[in-house]
């Protein structure tokens, strides 16, 4: 048999994809084949180590806490998605003029703050500790509310409209929202991190 053909299929081989006539040649071959022998060696040698880690077995508390890392992560993201819904509804609801803009300071703005920078948790792992994860959480979540809050100032034209006395009243709420979510943030980040095994 051909050696260009065994070493194409040295990759299956290792793997134990391929057939099991392709497994007979392949094992035939190597008898008689230092050469390929050789390069199946050095396949086998590069890919222990992942052959390792992925046989590895998952302790079952492990498999305990990732559950609780997914239902922390899950939790929160439905719960700043109700918040938001809730919020675009009285929004919607409430006739435009001096009135528009209250729900929007006071709700949908902290809790998009908030959604927006739950994705980053899915990159937890790349991060070299739990604080740089957890702080970079609640930076975020920070950053997208104070985005959010220029976006209304804007959007509602604050410093020229007519506003409802009960505006500064729903700013106030935000304000107090928006503390609450990053102090979510942190914690519930740094949590999840701990979780999954970040130190």
């Amino acid at each position: 048999m051909n050696c260009q053909v065994i070493q194409d299929l040295l990759i299956l081989y290792s793997d134990g994809c391929c057939s099991d006539e392709s497994k007979m040649l392949v094992e035939e071959h190597l008898k008689t084949c230092p050469e390929c022998q050789k390069a199946l060696d050095e396949l086998n040698a590069l890919s222990a180590p992942d052959t390792a880690a992925a046989k590895l077995p998952q302790t079952p508390l492990k498999k305990v806490d990732a559950l609780k890392a997914s239902v922390i992560q899950s939790a929160l993201m439905f719960l700043t998605f109700a918040v938001l819904v809730v919020g675009v509804t009285l929004e919607a609801y409430t006739p435009s003029g001096a009135q528009n803009g209250i729900w929007a300071f006071s709700l949908i703005i902290p809790a998009t703050g908030l959604f927006l920078s739950l994705p980053n948790w899915f990159f937890v792992r790349f991060y070299r500790s739990r604080k740089a994860f957890s702080n970079d959480s609640v930076l975020l979540t920070l950053l997208f509310t104070v985005c959010g809050y220029l976006w209304g100032v804007i959007h509602y034209s604050v410093f020229t409209a007519e506003l409802s006395p009960a505006f500064p009243i729903a700013l106030g709420a935000g304000a107090l929202f928006s503390a609450v979510c990053c102090v979510l943030s942190k914690l519930l980040s740094n949590r999840y991190a701990q979780l999954l095994g970040k130190e």
